[in-house]
C-alpha cells in the first residue's frame, strides 16, 4: 500500500499505486499539539482543504508502558482516532518517542548513560518525568543508554503490541509510516559523553569486530599490553589533540575508535526498532531523525554513520530540520539544509525536511503580523522549495514560539508563546494557506515528473572529519559565499562521491574530507579532469594511518607544507585563520599560480591546472565569482539574492524591492521585479512563471 520506489531518477512516494507529494501537516510533542486538541482538529481540517492529506502526529511509547500490567495501547491508538475525527482521509506518520518511562530507569540505573564531563562521570539527575517527555534533554537527567540491550528487546515488544492492536482498524489502514524517536529531542543525537555499562560493552564488541585479535588491536594503539577487556573507553572531545586540531592515528587511535563507536548506537537502535515493526506490518514506511550534518555539534551530536541506514531495506526515509543558524532564519538570509540532499537522491532514500520556520512577528500576532505577510510567504517558498527542487520532501511543522529566541531578537512574547499548553496554527490565516494550496499543486506536479538536477557546483562533505579533528565547522560561511554568488550547488557525503553525474559539474569543493585513502584519492584526483577542483582546508592530510604534508600534497595536486600564520589577504580583505583549526598549510609548488599569500609572506591560496587550494573550509566571497566564472560555472542571477533550481523549476528569493535578471541555461533571460519580498517561481523550459 505505502512504497518508496526509484522512478523518475528520484525516491519517489506512491499510495495505493499513486505518486505522492511526500508533503505533510506535522503536530508537534508538546500537550497543546495533541491531536484530540481543538487547535489541531481545526489545522488539520484546514490543510486538508488545502490539499495536505498526509498528517504526522507525535506521541510517546511511554504513555502506555506499565510496570506491574501489560502495554496499554488506548492512549497511542486514540491519538491516530483523533487525526481521522478531523480528517477521515488523512495517512498518518506517527512520531513514536521509544524512551521508557522513569519507573523503568530508576528499576534499571545499570541500562542508563552515565556522563563524562570535565568534571567527571556524572549519572544523570532524576528530575521526575514530566509532561513534555523531551524537556532538559541537553541537561544531564537521567536517560537510557542508547545501546542498552534490554531497553531495546523491551521497547521494540512494547512497539509490536501496539502495531499489532492495529491490525483490522481504520486507524491501521491510515498508518502510513512510522518515525522511530528517541535520543535528545527525539531525534537521535546522544543525550551526552556516554560512558555508562551498556555502551562500554558495545565498545568490547567494536574492538573485536574491528581488530579481530589483540596482537592487531595493540599494533593500532602502540600499546603493548592492551586486551579487549582493559582498552579504555575515552570518546571525550575535550582532551588536547596531537597536532594542532588533528586527532593523529598513530597516537590517538584509541580516542579515534571510541568516537566511531559512540556513533554506532544511534543507527543500530534505529535499525532494530525499523526491522521489527516490519516484521509486524511489512507494508508500513519506517524512519527517523537521522543523516544530520551541518550544525550537529561534532561528533557526540552528529549522525556520522548515513552509509548504515542506505544499506537498511528496512529504513525507508530520513528526517530533520534545516539548520538553525541565526542568519540562516532571518528573511535576508539563505536556508541551509542541515542534511546533504543529493546524497539521499543518489541512495533512493526519501528525505524529509521539517520546515519550522515561524511566520514573520509571530510575537506580535497568531500566524505572524499581516504587515509582513509578503515577507513570510516570502521565507515560506524559500523553505520548501529547497527539498521539493531537490526531488525530495517536507513537513510544516506547527511548533510553537521559542521564547528565548524572541528575547534575544528584541521581541515580546505572548502568553501562549511561553506555555506548551497553549497554541494556535501557525498557517491559519486565509492566505496563508491558499499560498499553501498553491504550493501542494506544484509538489505534486514535481512528484509525477522525473527528476532532473540542475546544479553544477558539487561540495563534498566527509564524516569522518568529526572523529579526526578537534575543531568545529566554519561550513555555512561556504553555503552562504556560494549563495550569494548567484550559483546552484548540490552537496553529498563523500561516500556518494562515485555514483554521483559527476560530468554535469563544473566545479568540486572538497570542504572538509581530511581523511583520504590510496583508493579515494584516486577518485578525488579524478575529479580535476574536465573540471575545477576547489581544496579546502587539509583535505588529505590524513590517510587512515598518518599525518603528513605527502599525503595532502598528493591529493591537491601541489607540494605543499606546515606554516605558521595568522592570517592571509585577499585583494582588501584580511582573512584571519581560527586558531583552533591548526595547522595550517602553504604551496611551496613553483608551477601553482598564487593568489593570496599569508602574513609570513607564503604562498596560502594558488592555482595549478584545475586545483585550487585555500586553507580555510570556504571561499572566501572576493573569490567565488571568479573563480566559478573561471570554471565554466552557470550564474543565475545577477543580484546577490538566493536561487534555488532543479525538479525542472527555477525561484530567486528577493530580499528587497527592485529589478534582477534571472539567467535560464538554455539562454533565456527573465527579468524579475520585486517591491520587496517575493519567491517567484519558473519553469526551466520555457521561463513561464508558475508561482
Amino acid at each position: 500500500m505505502y512504497q518508496i520506489s526509484k522512478w523518475g531518477n528520484k525516491p519517489t512516494l506512491t499510495i495505493e499505486g499513486q505518486k505522492t507529494a511526500p508533503v505533510l501537516y506535522a503536530l508537534s510533542d508538546f500537550p497543546a499539539a495533541a491531536a484530540n486538541t481543538a487547535y489541531a482538529q481545526k489545522n488539520i481540517a484546514a490543510f486538508s482543504r488545502a490539499g495536505v492529506d498526509l498528517v504526522a502526529a507525535d506521541i510517546g511509547l511511554h504513555l502506555g508502558w506499565r510496570k506491574t500490567e501489560p502495554f496499554d495501547t488506548d492512549g497511542l491508538i486514540s491519538e491516530l482516532s483523533a487525526v481521522l475525527d478531523a480528517n477521515p482521509n488523512a495517512r498518518i506518520l506517527l512520531r513514536l518517542h521509544m524512551n521508557p518511562p522513569y519507573w523503568w530507569m530508576r528499576d534499571h540505573p545499570e541500562e542508563c548513560i552515565v556522563y563524562r564531563t570535565e568534571e567527571g562521570d556524572l549519572p544523570g539527575i532524576d528530575n521526575g518525568e514530566q509532561d513534555r517527555l523531551i524537556r532538559n534533554d541537553h541537561n544531564l537527567h537521567l536517560r537510557v543508554s542508547l545501546s542498552s540491550q534490554r531497553w531495546l528487546k523491551e521497547a521494540a515488544e512494547n512497539m509490536e503490541i501496539f502495531l499489532r492492536a492495529l491490525e483490522g482498524t481504520p486507524e491501521g489502514d491510515a498508518l502510513m509510516a512510522l518515525q522511530i524517536a528517541c535520543g535528545i529531542n527525539g531525534e537521535w543525537h546522544q543525550w551526552g559523553c556516554d560512558v555508562g555499562l551498556p555502551i562500554r560493552e558495545r565498545f568490547r564488541r567494536y574492538l573485536k569486530e574491528t581488530y579481530q585479535t589483540e596482537e592487531n588491536l595493540r599494533r593500532a594503539w602502540k600499546d603493548p599490553s592492551v586486551t579487549f577487556e582493559t582498552a579504555r573507553f575515552s570518546p571525550e572531545t575535550f582532551q588536547p589533540a596531537d597536532d594542532g586540531c588533528w586527532l593523529d592515528p598513530r597516537q590517538s587511535q584509541r580516542i579515534i575508535d571510541s568516537q566511531m563507536c559512540i556513533q554506532l548506537a544511534p543507527p543500530e537502535a534505529i535499525s532494530y526498532f525499523c526491522r521489527a515493526a516490519k516484521k509486524i506490518r511489512p507494508n508500513m514506511l519506517c524512519g527517523a531523525f537521522y543523516a544530520y550534518y551541518l550544525g550537529t555539534g561534532g561528533v557526540i551530536g552528529g549522525h556520522l554513520l548515513p552509509k548504515m541506514l542506505y544499506d537498511d531495506p528496512n529504513v525507508d526515509f530520513l528526517c530533520g530540520p534545516f539548520c538553525y543558524y541565526p542568519e540562516s532564519r532571518k528573511s535576508e538570509g539563505a536556508t541551509i539544509q542541515r542534511t546533504l540532499l543529493e546524497s539521499h537522491r543518489l541512495r533512493n532514500m526519501l528525505w524529509l525536511t521539517e520546515m519550522d520556520q515561524r511566520p514573520v512577528g509571530l510575537e506580535y500576532c497568531d500566524g505572524g503580523d499581516p504587515a509582513y505577510l509578503d515577507e513570510t510567504l516570502a521565507i515560506l517558498r524559500r523553505c520548501v522549495l529547497q527539498p521539493l527542487l531537490a526531488g525530495e520532501g517536507f513537513w510544516y511543522y506547527d511548533h510553537r514560539l521559542v521564547p528565548s529566541m524572541v528575547k534575544m531578537l528584541g521581541g515580546r512574547v505572548r502568553s501562549n508563546g511561553a506555555s506548551i499548553y497553549r497554541k494556535t496554527g501557525w498557517w491559519e490565516a486565509e492566505s496563508s494557506l491558499k499560498e499553501i494550496a498553491r504550493i501542494q499543486k506544484l509538489a505534486q506536479q514535481i512528484a509525477e515528473t522525473p527528476y532532473q538536477g540542475a546544479a553544477d557546483v558539487l561540495l563534498v562533505y566527509d564524516t569522518y572529519k568529526f572523529c579526526r579533528t578537534q575543531s568545529g565547522e566554519e561550513t555555512v560561511k561556504l553555503h552562504h559565499a556560494l549563495t550569494r554568488s548567484g550559483v546552484v550547488f548540490d552537496c553529498i557525503y563523500e561516500s556518494e562521491l562515485a555514483l554521483c553525474e559527476l560530468e554535469r559539474y563544473r566545479c568540486v569543493i572538497f570542504v572538509n574530507c581530511h581523511q583520504v585513502t590510496q583508493a579515494q584519492r584516486a577518485l578525488h584526483r579524478a575529479c580535476a579532469q574536465g573540471r575545477m577542483v576547489i581544496h579546502l582546508d587539509g583535505h588529505g592530510y590524513c590517510d587512515g594511518h598518518s599525518l603528513d604534508e605527502e599525503n595532502l600534497s598528493r591529493t591537491v595536486g601541489m607540494d605543499m607544507e606546515k606554516t605558521e600564520a595568522a592570517h592571509f589577504l585577499l585583494a582588501d580583505e584580511e582573512i584571519s585563520l581560527n586558531p583552533a583549526c591548526a595547522p595550517c598549510f602553504c604551496i611551496t609548488d613553483d608551477q601553482a599560480e598564487p593568489l593570496a599569500r599569508y602574513d609570513n609572506g607564503k604562498t596560502a591560496v594558488a592555482i595549478k591546472g584545475n586545483d585550487v587550494y585555500i586553507p580555510v573550509q570556504y571561499v572566501p566571497q572576493a573569490l567565488v565569482k571568479p573563480l566559478m566564472q573561471r570554471a565554466g560555472v552557470h550564474i543565475w542571477c545577477d543580484s546577490d539574492e538566493p536561487v534555488i533550481a532543479g525538479a525542472g523549476y527555477v525561484a530567486v528569493n528577493c530580499q528587497r524591492a527592485g529589478k534582477r535578471n534571472l539567467f535560464l541555461p538554455n539562454g533565456r533571460v527573465i527579468p524579475v521585479e520585486s517591491d520587496g519580498y517575493l519567491t517567484p517561481v519558473f519553469r526551466l523550459d520555457t521561463g513561464e512563471q508558475v508561482l
